[in-house]
């Protein structure tokens, strides 16, 4: 339980002398388990107007272990505590995730942007150089050329150095 007045300086305060009158009070109750009960609510009631510092110097925290309103309030604070961490956590899951989603949106637009312009260079380049080795082309060949995926352009763009007419690109697309 408390130590007595002899834990505070050679000269007390008027609140540690009220405290420590109150803690050999206690301490001369007979009944353990009263004692016990008293001491608690004291430390309790303590703590509404003298320093956490002044009133462990006379009671000790054990003796609210037993305390069904002191074990309320820890179960109390303790869920508030959790949901709080809980909360906060949560906050800063979604915030990592949106950044994590924002980078991976950021290059997969860079990535698509990039095969985007790959695809209407090799689509211009393509549609430029096939009638100098095959003629005007006709309208369905030139949109099955703009259909082509960009492999198939880089294809073609090999393939028609060695066209000599029309026919040339009609075979190639039939393969």
């Amino acid at each position: 339980m408390g130590t007595g007045s002899a834990a505070v300086a050679a000269k007390p305060s008027p609140d540690a002398e009220h405290l420590a009158l109150v803690a050999d009070r206690v301490a001369a109750i007979k009944n353990p388990v009263l004692q016990k009960e008293i001491a608690g609510g004291c430390h309790l009631l303590a703590g509404l107007g003298f320093s956490q510092e002044l009133i462990n110097a006379y009671f000790t925290m054990g003796i609210l272990d037993d305390s069904v309103t002191y074990q309320a309030a820890v179960a109390e604070y303790t869920r508030r505590g959790r949901l709080e961490g809980e909360r906060q956590g949560e906050e800063r899951g979604i915030q990592l995730g949106l950044n994590q989603g924002l980078k991976e949106g950021e290059r997969q637009g860079e990535q698509r942007g990039l095969n985007q312009g790959l695809q209407q260079e090799a689509q211009s380049l393509v549609l430029r150089l096939l009638p100098r080795r095959c003629g005007q082309l006709s309208h369905e060949q030139e949109l099955a050329v703009r259909a082509l995926p960009l492999e198939k352009l880089e294809a073609l763009a090999e393939a028609l150095l060695d066209f000599d007419g029309p026919e040339a690109l009609d075979a190639w697309f039939a393969v």
